[in-house]
């Protein structure tokens, strides 16, 4: 009997375990990461890559205004990767409830490049979070004008229609 019981708490820690060790892992590596991607010196500029993967670090441990300050300030520094910057901003806004200001951001992603499928979609998605229907709809159609296939365009443009009749 005590070997059973054993063999029972020996197989449910087991996967506790792992997740365990799947955590400190991850956070190993971000803050090796995370040390590696801080410049020491002011005259170092970080890559468009170093500065969005440093921001997916921020993201996890939800330090929303390190995130936003370090993206706007990078976006002011490096014109040529804004639609990326103000997407990950945007992102920000919408993961800390502040659906309004994401969409400014959005929508400067979407004017500094109007073809990327990526920051029409959360366009799109944030607009359907402030109510705006309208402007949604319009969004996902942009977006089966780039990429006809598109499957998250085709069944949210079928739910939006769907919910303007019922406003209607």
């Amino acid at each position: 009997m005590f070997q059973l019981y054993l063999v029972f708490i020996i197989l449910f820690l087991i996967p506790i375990c792992y997740l365990v060790i799947n955590e400190i892992v991850k956070l190993l590596f971000e803050n090796r990461l995370f040390k590696s991607l801080i410049p020491l010196d002011r005259s170092q500029k970080l890559t468009k890559e170093q500065v969005l993967s440093l921001a997916k670090i921020y993201i996890r441990k939800k330090h929303w205004l390190s995130c936003i300050l370090m993206l706007e300030f990078y976006a002011k520094i490096d014109k040529s990767n804004l639609g990326e910057y103000y997407n990950s901003i945007g992102f920000c806004y919408q993961l800390i409830n502040s659906n309004i200001l994401a969409k400014d951001y959005y929508d400067q992603a979407r004017a500094s490049s109007p073809s990327n499928i990526l920051f029409l979609k959360n366009l799109a998605k944030v607009y359907w979070l402030c109510n705006d229907l309208q402007a949604s709809l319009s969004t996902y159609e942009q977006i089966l004008e780039l990429d006809p296939q598109n499957k998250i365009a085709l069944q949210n443009i079928d739910k939006l229609i769907k919910k303007t009749k019922e406003v209607l």
